[in-house]
């Protein structure tokens, strides 16, 4: 097994580290700042970390604590950034990992190897000095409370006003904002605990809230609140009764929110994220705080609500979230749009063998232990242990999870990547006995992790172009390298469409059926060749140039047992091995990709002057870039 390289020492590349070490799997961990714990170690020197001084966590110790490391006995339910960065210290010596952390280190570029795996750029930040090693599998857990996300669009007169603007990201304690006039603009945890601090030594704190929404007490019956959300309650329970339990727990406990001049929730319970604050709720009921509604525009040192009403400010703090962001991956690997990340059970990329990502999700309940259950799900693709589905289930899996977000959360950015904590802990559970299942099924034929083979060629024209020339099978054997003589059978296009050929040896004549399993103009085209079990694909994207990038992928993980060993006796006897077919795979997909760019780029030209220049080896491929990955 080939070394595994950890992005970041934080909540979750600490559980990597750790689950990674116990499984006597090799590692390297690169952390940017002199000391592990990210956020909680305050005024970190990598100098992403947002904690404030007085932040303490928000879900209980007992829910916090990493399931192989329990919080010491004598620490409060709700510890602060000191004992949590001390534990974290604890967590690595008591371990023994802390030598395969490179501390004061930064990565700054990965991307995929070519024959496999991954070339990880990174660089001493003392020194400047650049290093460059490659790895078997990359595992991503830098965080996504780092890059700070202003206002989008910017309210109007923001760039007039002529007070501060910050975004809470930036705030460390209330002192500076002794005597002045605050406003806080959002709902969340931290806009909350800001907002109360601040108002403790402001003349005057405002707290604007764009959406209403619920509070939830730390405590609730003299006992932590989440000690009332148990696996039973989030997994068997139905939803709505979830709601009228803890509706009626949080009228018992705190009352309505509106009874504080907060606005009434648009939304039902547990349709957006909540806000946990025990200081919230009395500090507006003691007047010590004021709600206003979203900023309307800025006009000078003046502030302008939605209902017309205006304020005074000198500062303005923006506690407007983060952006998901991964600096080291180009746009091409991954590109994350409003937040929204496509991962096989939020850890997986299906495109990309050996990527993995820790602790990209938004919990409602921890990080700690749900960070420890995908690095156990790593381990066991790592090794062998768990295999995945195929690039199709695993799309299936992501469209379905995409579509229970937008069934029950409210549409927003902070919503793209939700996970229930005891649910998502079930779902993990399954997804590793599902995998153990396959790796036995495979029977050692397919690697562990096993992802398809892609081939990407540039063509220069636009995809609607190319798709309409790759989605008519009529023509295949225009673009197929195998294809000698290849005739379409078939009422209609794709779907239920079969070819008689001979392949480019000239051994062998077949009769193939084919269903379409993508189509999308534009987008992708994908086909499943049901007599061998392979599946076909093709995906295109927009380079910004006018043209397009389209990769072709070949896909077995859906053979079954019988198709696989026709397969590799094919392979062994007709090519000399497994190897062979792959390398002549790729070199036939690359051929493929030439023929259809020849095709595109040259649409003024006859189809068979193409044709012929293509098969010629004529064509001119200097300016193409190809790029392999297995």
């Amino acid at each position: 097994m080939e070394k595994v390289c950890i992005i970041g020492a934080g909540w979750s590349g600490l559980a990597a580290c750790q689950v990674l070490h116990a499984r006597g799997i090799d590692f390297d961990c690169y952390e940017a700042g002199s000391k592990v714990g990210g956020n909680w170690r305050y005024l970190n020197d990598n100098g992403m970390s947002s904690g404030y001084r007085s932040l303490h966590i928000n879900t209980s110790k007992k829910l916090s604590e990493y399931r192989a490391y329990p919080m010491p006995k004598d620490y409060p339910h709700y510890p602060d950034h000191v004992q949590i960065a001390q534990y974290l210290d604890d967590y690595v010596d008591h371990f023994g990992f802390r030598e395969s952390i490179a501390f004061r280190t930064s990565v700054t570029h990965v991307e995929p190897a070519e024959g496999g795996g991954w070339t990880v750029t990174s660089q001493d930040r003392d020194t400047g000095v650049e290093t460059t090693r490659h790895y078997g599998s990359v595992v991503v857990a830098n965080g996504h409370h780092w890059d700070p996300r202003d206002p989008e669009p910017a309210f109007p007169g923001a760039d007039t006003f002529t007070g501060t603007q910050i975004h809470s990201h930036y705030y460390k304690v209330p002192d500076e904002y002794a005597g002045k006039r605050v406003l806080v603009l959002g709902f969340g945890n931290s806009a909350s605990d800001i907002a109360v601090e601040t108002s403790t030594v402001s003349e005057r704190t405002f707290l604007s809230i764009r959406t209403g929404g619920y509070v939830f007490p730390k405590f609730m019956f003299g006992k932590p609140g989440d000690d009332m959300i148990s696996p039973f309650i989030t997994r068997v329970m139905p939803r709505e009764t979830q709601r009228w339990v803890m509706a009626l727990l949080l009228r018992m406990t705190i009352g309505k929110v509106t009874d504080f001049g907060l606005p009434k929730p648009g939304h039902k319970l547990f349709n957006s994220h909540p806000t946990v604050s025990e200081s919230l709720l009395p500090r507006l009921g003691h007047g010590g705080l004021s709600v206003k509604p979203n900023i309307s525009h800025f006009d000078g040192d003046t502030v302008h609500f939605t209902d017309g009403s205006s304020e005074v400010v000198d500062t303005v703090i923006y506690s407007t979230g983060y952006k998901v962001s991964f600096p080291f991956l180009d746009e091409s690997v991954m590109a994350p749009t409003d937040n929204d990340v496509s991962l096989f059970h939020r850890v997986v990329d299906p495109q990309r063998s050996g990527l993995y990502f820790v602790g990209l999700f938004q919990p409602l309940g921890a990080t700690t232990v749900l960070a420890e259950a995908q690095s156990h799900w790593i381990a066991d693709l790592l090794q062998g242990k768990a295999a995945l589905p195929s690039l199709s289930e695993m799309r299936k899996e992501i469209t379905r999870y995409k579509e229970k977000l937008a069934k029950r959360y409210i549409t927003s950015k902070r919503h793209t990547m939700q996970v229930d904590h005891y649910p998502y802990l079930a779902e993990l559970r399954g997804v590793r006995r599902r995998g153990a299942k396959l790796a036995k099924k495979a029977g050692g034929t397919l690697a562990p992790d096993y992802r398809p083979e892609e081939v990407s060629i540039r063509i220069g024209a636009s995809p609607e172009v190319v798709w309409d020339l790759i989605s008519d099978v009529t023509r295949m054997g225009e673009w197929s390298p195998e294809c000698r003589r290849c005739h379409w059978r078939g009422d209609k296009r794709g779907v239920g469409s079969k070819f008689i050929g001979i392949n480019r040896r000239g051994w062998v004549a077949w009769i193939t059926s084919n269903t379409v399993e993508q189509w999308e103009r534009g987008k992708s085209f994908a086909f499943h060749t049901t007599t061998n079990g392979v599946r076909w694909g093709y995906r295109l994207e927009r380079d910004g140039q006018g043209g397009t990038l389209v990769t072709e992928v070949w896909d077995v993980s859906g053979q079954n047992t019988g198709q696989r060993k026709r397969t590799a006796s094919f392979a062994n006897s007709m090519l000399g091995g497994y190897e062979n077919h792959t390398e002549e795979l790729r070199e036939g997909m690359r051929m493929t990709l030439e023929r259809v760019k020849a095709a595109a780029e040259q649409q003024g030209r006859p189809l068979s002057s193409v044709q012929d220049t293509a098969r010629s080896g004529a064509l001119v491929t200097e300016a193409v870039e190809v790029d392999t990955a297995a």
